[in-house]
């Protein structure tokens, strides 16, 4: 916070608001666009387009974030900006990792690459994509991005063959099927990742789209995208999203309704949890469409949580953490909650979990925002609390690696930064309040000063 003086006019001046009015047209204006282009195309390839540099392994989002953080770090170091928990809980993850490693001696180099991905796309994200110009150019990105992973999905389902890898003369791996219909992939290295995708940026238009047809169209684009992946958690969690956003249309102007709707989902996850034997494994076996895959979910939720018991603190790094005999011991985790804590023990789990709930969580200072100040921004809060609700809901069936891994710490840095936003525009009213008095105080000062002579 900055103090207000007097210009050589006699009148009042500030300082931080119109600092942050141009730094977040600088921002948006001069070097987003771009930085959007680059992130959001590099986390969009696939990831087995790899280039080696000094013996490490880039994938192109890789090669994006590594590109942008620097910069990005010179963005969010400038004056006027501002830290978030969010930052605190995402460092404390990163030094949690390398932390771990150290104590179980296994892969340094994939523990380097996961903080690279996931904090560094979220650094990248914090700096660039600050205020409503950044937003709105992170989403005119988003929109063709998003047009261009779906067409290729609906190419993979017209040629059975996956497109981009017959582009660079590679084999295909093969393809899942289910009720008869091919598993779209698209540029993610597994159907249910393009899936969750879909699911996520299906949260961003519904909200950010100011016409009735543009958000029918990218909506109903990104639904397709959920169908063709073939996948229970996506598609649940794509209709999770229309019901919460005709909750909240419906109830709009009610500030109390975001109370109501979490208080109900506490009362739905208290009955299960006393109904319910093993009420984790009854979620994680209804989030499926085929009941071979839930079971599966279930036994592999039983089987990790032995072995967490085994290692809490620091897990079992990137080795295998059962013994050869057992089933599960090579069998992939599809939770990323679960391999998180199996790899780096608990201490991470919770410190991604408040990560996420950090970013969106009202503060008294947030609270106190007019909500029809300005729609766009409080629709843009609404929409990537919403995505982060699914990653986070989505991951209790699915680890996310790779381009996922990225686009969630890209969720979470956005998130954080309109919250440092709705923090800035919450003290605004406190500083022109304290103009005002400065103003009072400069004028009974030159009354009395006339009065004098």
């Amino acid at each position: 916070m900055s103090s207000y003086g007097l210009n050589g006019s006699g009148l009042a001046e500030s300082g931080p608001p119109l600092q942050a009015g141009t730094l977040e047209r600088r921002t948006a204006t001069g070097s987003n666009g771009w930085a959007a282009w680059l992130l959001l195309l590099g986390s969009a390839m696939p990831s087995y387009m790899t280039m080696y540099v000094g013996g490490a392994k880039f994938i192109p989002a890789r090669i994006a974030i590594s590109l942008l953080l620097v910069p990005a770090l010179a963005e969010l170091f400038q004056r006027g900006r501002r830290l978030c928990a969010s930052d605190f809980f995402v460092c404390a993850a990163s030094v949690w990792m390398f932390a771990a490693v150290l104590q179980t001696d296994q892969g340094w180099s994939s523990a380097a690459a996961l903080v690279l991905e996931f904090s560094g796309g979220y650094i990248v994200a914090r700096a660039y994509f600050f205020g409503r110009q950044g937003l709105e150019t992170f989403v005119r990105v988003l929109k063709p991005v998003t047009a261009a992973i779906v067409a290729v999905a609906v190419l993979e389902h017209l040629t059975r063959h996956n497109v981009v890898a017959a582009l660079m003369g590679l084999q295909s791996t093969g393809y899942e099927y289910r009720y008869g219909l091919l598993r779209a992939t698209s540029t993610f290295p597994h159907a249910i990742l393009f899936g969750s995708f879909c699911a996520v940026a299906g949260a961003i238009f519904l909200y950010s789209e100011r016409s009735f047809l543009g958000r029918t169209l990218y909506c109903g684009l990104c639904l397709f995208g959920c169908v063709l992946s073939m996948s229970s958690a996506p598609l649940m969690a794509f209709g999770i999203v229309l019901s919460v956003y005709c909750y909240d249309q419906l109830l709009m102007g009610q500030r109390w309704r975001w109370h109501a709707l979490v208080a109900s989902l506490l009362v739905f996850l208290g009955i299960v949890f006393l109904v319910a034997n093993k009420p984790v494994s009854w979620i994680v076996a209804n989030l499926t469409l085929d009941p071979a895959t839930g079971y599966f979910r279930v036994a592999t939720w039983e089987s990790a949580g032995y072995y967490i018991d085994l290692s809490p603190y620091v897990g079992y790094g990137f080795g295998s953490y059962a013994s050869p005999d057992d089933f599960f011991g090579n069998a992939s985790v599809d939770s990323v909650w679960l391999t998180l804590a199996l790899r780096f023990g608990i201490p991470l789990v919770i410190f991604i979990l408040l990560a996420n709930t950090a970013a969106f969580f009202p503060t008294r200072r947030t609270a106190s925002i007019p909500h029809n100040c300005d729609a766009y921004m409080s629709n843009m809060r609404t929409a990537f609390t919403l995505g982060l609700a699914m990653f986070m809901f989505v991951g209790l069936t699915v680890h996310y690696w790779n381009n996922s891994w990225i686009l969630w710490g890209i969720w979470i840095g956005i998130r954080a930064s309109l919250k440092e936003e709705s923090i800035t525009a919450a003290e605004s009213p406190v500083l022109d309040r304290r103009m005002a008095s400065a103003d009072r105080d400069l004028t009974v000062a030159t009354r009395g000063f006339y009065a004098s002579r």
